[in-house]
């Protein structure tokens, strides 16, 4: 009987240290999640504070009137080409937080139709700074590209910056009000870089763009446009009594953009 009760109490014991066991471990889960809620939270509330609307009947109007040499596809975001010829050189577009990539196409019209093949690529809640290196799989998708240029617009830039030097084929980079992340040095990178922004942006943080110039190779090209501002980059809705139009401030900056790749061999 000594022995029975033993065996009982020892299994009892068991018992207890398995739902311990059980219970530390739900305990632990329930934290995760907890933790995980707090940081979706505060990277929302940080990154994508304000959504911004799409102005899609103006976008809408503008792909209807110029997508007779393109072509237009919605997938993951977007891609937009020529469809006259075969592009060997390509451009990617970080859109800034908050905003879809649809707002991106109209830039990317004007691009195209020079020739090249522009790709906006979807980030889960329209924040660049969620979903790691998207440029690889671009690149990996279009092999017959030969040499690509990455433009981030706002935070879409130091996100972008972080993977300029992850491909050999990325010749090139461009910064619309926006600047690289703290820690990515740029300086000895080998790409040619233009730095745009728009002299009543009311938006970018002008101490740190000048601090970061550091951060940018010496031949970098900085380009102030005339009543530019920080929305115009893209198309979508805002309260900027501006004196340029969307399409003004784009064309301008396709114009560098274009004379960036010009220079990529």
């Amino acid at each position: 009987m000594g022995r029975r009760s033993k065996n009982i109490k020892r299994k009892e014991k068991k018992k207890k240290t398995r739902k311990k066991t059980s219970l530390k471990i739900i305990l632990f889960l329930i934290l995760l999640i907890l933790l995980g809620v707090w940081f979706l939270i505060n990277l929302v509330d940080n990154e994508v504070a304000t959504i911004a609307k799409v102005n899609n009947e103006e976008v809408d109007r503008i792909i209807s009137e110029d997508i007779k040499d393109l072509d237009i596809i919605e997938s993951n975001g977007y891609i937009v080409k020529p469809n006259f010829m075969e592009p060997n050189k390509g451009i990617i577009i970080y859109g800034t937080s908050g905003v879809s990539p649809k707002a991106y196409v109209p830039i990317s019209i004007i691009l195209a139709k020079k020739g090249y093949l522009v790709v906006i690529p979807e980030f889960l809640f329209n924040s660049p700074n969620i979903g790691g290196n998207v440029i690889n799989d671009i690149l990996n998708s279009n092999k017959n590209v030969e040499f690509w240029t990455v433009v981030g617009h706002g935070s879409g830039g130091e996100a972008m910056s972080e993977n300029l030097k992850s491909n050999d084929k990325i010749k090139g980079a461009v910064f619309l009000a926006s600047y690289p992340k703290k820690d990515v040095d740029l300086s000895k990178s080998g790409l040619k870089v233009v730095s745009i922004i728009g002299n009543d942006d009311k938006v970018l943080d002008l101490e740190l763009y000048e601090a970061r110039k550091k951060l940018l190779p010496q031949d970098t090209m900085f380009v102030q446009i005339d009543n530019g501002n920080f929305s115009y980059f893209a198309n979508y809705e805002n309260d900027i009594d501006a004196q340029i139009t969307k399409i003004e401030q784009q064309i301008q900056t396709s114009v560098q953009i274009l004379n960036l790749i010009d220079q990529i061999r």
